[in-house]
């Protein structure tokens, strides 16, 4: 068996968080749902270890220290904050970060930002 793509995936952690830009969203926190997908170099190895992967808490932890901060104005800068942090972990070659805020309009399922980096 050939291994051609490796990726850790964080589906849709539910965070509340003070965001946004209109004055209505800096009276209240709000959810912010937030998709992660980590792509690995190589095969990686085939022990049954975490040594062996890539520990998914760290990016789960890392998201939720996030929602306990200070206001942040934009998505966009929670994306960038935690695909700069995915991208530094060792073994990391891509990324792609979701952020999306469901109860905005009550017309759409949610409005959000998508970004996708690769290292270097």
């Amino acid at each position: 068996m050939k291994i051609t793509q490796r990726t850790v995936i964080v589906r849709d952690l539910e965070l509340t968080i003070s965001i946004g830009v209109h004055d209505h969203e800096k009276k209240a926190p709000q959810r912010l749902i937030v998709s992660v997908e980590a792509t690995l170099e190589g095969e990686g190895e085939a022990a049954d270890a975490i040594a062996a992967t890539l520990d998914y808490d760290k990016i789960c932890d890392f998201i939720r220290a996030i929602g306990r901060e200070d206001h942040i104005e934009l998505q966009e800068t929670v994306a960038r904050r935690i695909l700069a942090f995915v991208l530094a972990m060792p073994g990391v070659d891509s990324a792609l970060v979701e952020t999306r805020k469901p109860d905005i309009f009550k017309d759409c399922a949610f409005v959000g930002t998508r970004f996708f980096g690769t290292k270097g």
